[in-house]
């Protein structure tokens, strides 16, 4: 396998101090490949001095953070129907956030197309696609000058379907600093199964995500899958966003990672677990008393065929 595994982590629930404990556990893992997690980013965008504390860890330890999540959300999405300062405010936040994943070595710029303002605001698509397409308009010539690829995440709901980001990405597939980060846990929630029932989805889901109506996405892989250059692996039940180890939901596994494995653009892949146990937005999580550990990431990343 070619592509790199980087590892995604919580370290936003660190103090300082336990930062190398947490890359030492890893290195003696054998994993030395890590994602470069929204919260890090906005960390750095607020305090400058962060990316010098980030930069001595990867002097001093020898890794290496090879993908980056941009900020997403309310206010940073790509689809953002807000004043024009803000939206410029949006398009300056992820130009600094490329110029410091490309000064880390990062190939990938994770990003979303937006949800908050369908569901919240209940904006209609017709109004949020033009304001997608303008703002990637403006970011595609900073990743191209830095080297980068930004990568548009699918997602559970109407606004980021697989549908929508192949919408979306499509006038620019000329640019090779263009892709896809295909989500495996946010794709397996939309696909149909026999064994599904619309009962068991989430109220909230039913209500906010989908409110112009239920919908599933069949098909969403094979779909994007000459645009993938980067992915996100976790699981669930087929129901909501859990962010579980692979093998803890339904995902068929021995399928899926073949078909992944053969995308041709393929960059790297990225884990992304909720290391939590209990509950949360999403519903009753999967992970044992506890939450997950950094051993049970790695061992089970390997069953899938990863690293040594």
């Amino acid at each position: 396998m070619n592509a790199p595994l980087a590892f995604n982590f919580t370290w936003n629930e660190l103090t300082d101090p336990l930062f190398p404990r947490a890359i030492r556990e890893y290195l003696d893992w054998g994993v030395d490949t890590f994602v470069f997690t929204e919260e890090l980013v906005r960390q750095c965008l607020e305090d400058e001095g962060r990316i010098g504390f980030l930069k001595g860890l990867c002097q001093r330890f020898g890794i290496r953070f090879i993908a980056m999540h941009s900020p997403f959300g309310k206010n940073d999405d790509l689809n953002i129907p807000v004043a024009q300062e803000g939206r410029e405010r949006m398009v300056q936040t992820h130009r600094r956030a490329m110029e410091i994943a490309a000064d880390f070595g990062s190939r990938t710029y994770t990003m979303h197309i937006g949800a908050y303002h369908y569901i919240v605001d209940h904006t209609p698509l017709q109004v949020l696609r033009p304001l997608a397409h303008q703002a990637l308009e403006a970011l595609l010539p900073t990743a191209e000058k830095l080297g980068l690829v930004i990568a548009v995440e699918n997602s559970f709901e109407p606004s980021n379907s697989a549908h929508e980001v192949l919408s979306l990405i499509s006038p620019f597939l000329d640019s090779p600093s263009i892709g896809v980060c295909y989500d495996t846990g946010h794709a397996h929630i939309q696909a149909p199964y026999p064994w599904k029932r619309r009962e068991n989805y989430p109220e909230e889901h039913l209500k906010l995500a989908w409110w112009e109506g239920f919908q599933e996405e069949d098909g969403a892989l094979a779909l994007l899958q000459p645009h993938v250059v980067t992915c996100h692996i976790h699981d669930n039940t087929g129901y909501a966003d859990l962010h579980a180890m692979p093998f803890d939901g339904t995902i068929p596994w021995d399928t899926l990672m073949p078909q992944l494995r053969a995308c041709p653009r393929m960059l790297e892949f990225q884990t992304e677990q909720c290391f939590e146990d209990g509950t949360n937005w999403a519903g009753k999580l999967l992970a044992p008393p506890g939450g997950y550990s950094i051993r049970r990431q790695v061992e089970t990343f390997r069953k899938l065929g990863f690293l040594a």
